[in-house]
């Protein structure tokens, strides 16, 4: 039976040593001893940048080709079609000022409330440049979903761009993208996806998703600071007719990768995928292979856990849990009535648990939901590593809280 020995699991963790409650989640992913080690080894080889001869640059060419293999695997893709970069939002940046160089006054875009700031920021800026009418869809402040039918209204023959987040990481909502993508793509438009924390509990597959643009960020998975976008095939070549680099450059599949490449952290994308394949003990398979089987060992596992903290959570007065989405992963947020979150998270530091309480990078969803008028948002996420003692304790801290 597939599952996930957690014991095995939290000896990768070089972190998990100390007693405290690590739940900050992929706001602050901890790092397994084999992505730790593989930065650390390319940095003791002095790379260079690819695109020379010696061969501190070839070898820095060959960690670029291994890291666009295994996000490629990561998320069902072809490694030519993988952009690498400082940061998903950084390449997003690159692609959007492509994207907006032929739009139209007129024009429009359709972004939603569950959109991280890393993807509306960008494309709102390029709007109010291009005169491109900016549209939203609502966040249904129940659930926390975002439901499809309201595109059947948003977007239209004008339409450019319609953006979607696949798990946002305050409310864990996974929207139907592939409806949403069927419907932009019968209007002509370009569907730009944002992978948030889904790349650690479900298995992705680009092409199933309707995704022109995936934007995987490698610090979810307890990688690097880097990041990657997925195009679709034959979409770099299209875009390549928008840039206005030099004739010969324009061929390359660098020409969209915003120099210099994080060459001292590339081997720690590749671990971080390894790492997440296996999760599972089960050798057998592809690479690919094994990451479906330790992803979804990994989401059955930390689904179990969270639906007891989720509940636990919602029966404390004072709390809101922003959302409650049938089809979500084991993360959340809330606030608590009389508690910025910065006190929040002092309070349960003192009790050995750390959850999240700074920038989130999630600024329409707190106004959606009223959490900026706290100050922000407490979130939280169940890993591999967590364990049923971590969630009670947790649990337990709570409670404390919220009898002061």
């Amino acid at each position: 039976m597939i599952g996930v020995d957690v014991a095995r699991v939290r000896g990768l963790y070089p972190t998990l040593a100390t007693r405290t409650a690590q739940l900050d989640g992929s706001f602050a992913a901890l790092q397994p001893e084999s992505v730790i080690r593989a930065v650390i080894a390319t940095l003791r080889s002095a790379p260079a940048q690819p695109g020379s001869r010696s061969s501190r640059s070839q070898q820095s060419a060959t960690r670029v080709l291994r890291a666009r293999r295994a996000v490629a695997d990561l998320v069902r893709a072809d490694p030519a079609d993988v952009v690498l970069g400082q940061s998903a939002g950084s390449l997003l940046q690159r692609f959007v000022s492509l994207l907006a160089s032929d739009w139209q006054l007129g024009d429009e875009i359709v972004l939603n409330r569950l959109d991280a700031d890393l993807v509306t920021q960008p494309f709102t800026r390029a709007a109010r440049n291009r005169g491109t009418v900016v549209r939203w869809a609502e966040v249904d402040l129940d659930t926390g979903d975002v439901p499809a039918w309201q595109y059947d209204e948003l977007v239209g023959r004008r339409t450019r761009v319609v953006t979607v987040s696949l798990a946002n990481p305050a409310t864990g909502t996974v929207p139907d993208v592939r409806a949403i993508a069927d419907l932009a793509h019968e209007q002509g438009a370009l569907v730009v996806v944002d992978a948030g924390v889904a790349p650690l509990y479900a298995p992705i597959d680009t092409e199933a998703l309707g995704a022109d643009l995936l934007a995987v960020s490698a610090t979810v998975l307890g990688g690097p600071t880097a990041g990657a976008v997925v195009a679709r095939p034959g979409l770099l070549d299209e875009l390549g007719e928008l840039d206005d680099a030099p004739a010969a450059e324009r061929s390359a599949l660098q020409r969209f990768e915003n120099f210099p490449l994080p060459v001292e952290l590339l081997d720690g994308v590749t671990a971080a995928v390894d790492h997440l394949a296996d999760l599972d003990e089960n050798p057998e398979g592809t690479r690919r292979d094994r990451l479906v089987r330790s992803v979804t060992a990994s989401a059955r596992y930390a689904g179990g856990l969270f639906a007891h903290l989720d509940a636990e959570l919602r029966e404390l007065p004072g709390v809101t849990v922003l959302g409650a989405s049938e089809r979500a992963l084991p993360v959340t947020a809330y606030t608590v009535a009389g508690c910025s979150p910065d006190e929040v998270g002092a309070f349960l530091q003192r009790h050995d648990v750390s959850v999240w309480t700074g920038a989130s990078g999630l600024s329409e969803v707190l106004r959606a939901f009223g959490a900026d008028e706290f100050g922000g948002a407490v979130f939280l996420g169940v890993m591999p590593h967590t364990t049923a003692g971590e969630v009670e304790q947790f649990v337990d801290a709570m409670r404390q809280l919220c009898r002061r």
